[in-house]
């Protein structure tokens, strides 16, 4: 297809641009460097090297690994062509960020006092790295950067896709950490008292936590955790000069940006306490009441809550803090806000979010990247009650629509396959919940007539539209890809991508390249990310990096879960994953993706060219 006149200047325009500076690539600091003979096979991506437990003993250190090539799968029975890799080209290139879980370890409303290694699951109340998240989330965003091109096609990242559980505790504090790191703001995690660690980690009796300036007398300095003494202290003093994300992000939320503590509808009584100057240590009256209150049967506590909070005093098991507004519980409105209000650069405006999230109170949407794909991002939290998901019943209607309005050809509900006039796109879902944690159907009583669908159901939605590829998320902190093999369609679905965390051991990420094999096959390559953060925490001091490489290390020996299960297996890390194209891939012209590409390097230069001469 010719260019048009605009087209055409705006390619001249593009490449008048990118000559004025050299070829660049970025680096691990988010500076840049002008050797272009990097091979982008050889960016640092764990393809390269990864990181392992080594040693023995109940705390073990951490130390550089072999890299893991890819492992191609073909579970949809899609057979790819052997010489794919010499005609490939990439559709799109993207970056994965997931479960951040930033914590402000010094909120009232934290509820660490909760933890009990015989509970199943307690790691959620507290972990040795709490104060740590905003220095890995500053590192992993740093790793990013320095995969600006993909190891596969050398195609330049387009942008990031954030896959909720940004914040932990539901916390304005949080909110205002995580978009100021993505968009390149600097940041010191530390909220009341200017300087001073205020919490669980620090004082006597709390021996349920990790005291990192002397854990000789709590539970895990009898496995072997060490001694890091001032470290609570540097972590909320230091600031932290994040580089920002170099490309664009679209974000999604997950049930702890949605229900506070990742579980409990908002009550004002909660708010109140996150703000205040008081914190719990132990459990007493107040802690069972605000509990009991949050429960979806909870609304006939809410008054002894209030009244056990209007009697809280500091004494045995009740500490005095600095308050702080800043901890103030968020309302849905106020995320979407929070995102509308972010800077245009590195943009876009609302990150997915639009004014019509905040005029309804919304928090899903869609939006076109490239020439070629649609993302559909979800709002799967249960508002209600529960960390699992689902999807209400108006949010599934707007979601087929848009599954309808990007595909000509697709199979109703019976089966029957239909086709209409419309433009064919690639459709890429990201939301935080899988598609075997949407089972949480816990009726909303506001909202009686909701239905609630299910992991299943939209999974067999899904299936019914061949234009949807995959569907990446997050919330398990495992790296696990599943195929979702079509019963309309022979050897063909889609792929589910779900990756690790921040918080959690093994604190990676993932990287997105939809490849078009040219020979009516997708390539879909999973490349897991580790963050920047060297893989030993030997040193003085206490730099972002020093802090970031400790927290994947405490990670890496919690002794009452399994960390190692979270990478997942071989066939969860790095993979080509292979699938029939949906429709003819020859309809998206060369030209098309070439003036995209152009103009994303030019993205990735230009700006960050000009900070170095500043500097």
């Amino acid at each position: 297809m010719p260019l048009s006149r605009r087209q055409f200047l705006g390619v001249v325009g593009v490449v008048a641009a990118a000559a004025a500076y050299p070829t660049y690539r970025l680096i691990e600091d988010g500076g840049l460097d002008d050797d272009s003979s990097v091979d982008p096979a050889e960016l640092p991506t764990t393809l390269l090297s990864t990181i392992a437990l080594t040693g023995t003993g109940a705390y073990r250190a951490l130390a550089n690994a072999a890299g893991e090539p890819f492992l191609v799968r073909d579970d949809l029975g899609t057979v790819a062509g052997p010489d794919r890799a010499s005609d490939r080209r990439s559709i799109l290139f993207f970056g994965q960020f997931t479960d951040t879980h930033l914590i402000d370890a010094q909120s009232p409303a934290r509820l660490e006092w909760t933890f009990s290694p015989d509970a199943g699951t307690p790691s959620g109340a507290i972990r040795a790295q709490d104060t740590l998240t905003v220095a890995v989330l500053d590192q992993m965003v740093r790793a990013m950067n320095a995969v600006p091109e993909s190891p596969v096609t050398g195609a330049p990242m387009a942008v990031g896709v954030v896959t909720g559980d940004n914040t932990d505790g539901k916390a304005g504090s949080e909110l205002r950490w995580y978009i100021d790191v993505l968009d390149g703001k600097s940041v010191t995690p530390n909220t009341g008292a200017k300087d001073e660690y205020e919490g669980v980690q620090a004082w006597e009796g709390t021996d349920y936590a990790w005291h990192p300036d002397d854990p000789s007398k709590d539970a895990w300095g009898m496995h072997g955790y060490p001694s890091y003494e001032g470290l609570l202290q540097a972590a909320v003093s230091t600031e932290i000069d994040s580089p920002g994300l170099s490309v664009p992000w679209l974000a999604v939320s997950g049930n702890h940006d949605m229900l506070w503590q990742g579980n409990f509808r908002r009550l004002d009584v909660t708010s109140d306490y996150a703000t205040g100057d008081l914190k719990l240590s132990k459990s007493d009256a107040f802690g069972g009441a605000l509990l009991l209150a949050e429960t979806p049967t909870g609304e006939k506590d809410v008054g002894k809550a209030e009244t056990a909070l209007a009697g809280l005093t500091a004494g045995e098991g009740v500490e005095k803090v600095t308050a702080d507004e800043s901890r103030k519980i968020y309302t849905v409105e106020e995320f979407v806000d929070a995102h509308l209000e972010s800077p245009d650069n590195p943009g876009p405006v609302g990150h997915g979010f639009t004014d019509d999230n905040k005029l309804n109170g919304t928090a899903y949407w869609a939006r076109d990247e490239g020439p070629a794909v649609r993302f559909i991002g979800l709002d799967t939290n249960n508002h209600f009650f529960g960390a699992d998901g689902s999807l209400p019943g108006d949010q599934y209607d707007w979601l087929e629509n848009e599954l309808q309005t990007n595909s000509s050809r697709y199979f109703d509900s019976s089966g029957n396959e239909q086709t209409h006039n419309a433009k064919d796109r690639l459709i890429v879902v990201i939301s935080h919940h899988t598609s075997f944690t949407m089972d949480n159907t816990v009726q909303d009583p506001e909202k009686p007539e909701q239905k609630l669908y299910t992991g299943k159901e939209i999974t067999d939605l899904f299936l019914r539209y061949p234009n949807v590829i995959a569907w990446v998320n997050g919330h398990t902190h495992t790296n696990t890809i599943l195929p979702h093999s079509s019963p309309h369609v022979k050897n063909t679905g889609f792929w589910e991508i779900n990756s690790a965390s921040c918080i959690d051991y093994a604190q990676q990420q993932r990287l997105v390249d939809v490849v078009d094999n040219r020979d009516g096959t997708l390539s879909i390559f999973a490349i897991v990310l580790d963050h920047a953060g060297p893989a030993s925490t030997n040193g003085s001091g206490y730099s972002v990096e020093r802090m970031a490489s400790i927290s994947r290390e405490l990670a890496a020996n919690q002794w009452f879960d399994d960390p190692l299960a979270k990478l997942g297996k071989a066939e969860d890390r790095n993979t080509e994953l292979l699938l029939s194209a949906p429709f003819d891939l020859a309809t998206v012209e060369d030209d098309e993706l070439a003036m995209e590409a152009l103009a994303h390097r030019t993205r990735l230069l230009i700006p960050r060219r000009r900070e170095l001469v500043r500097a």
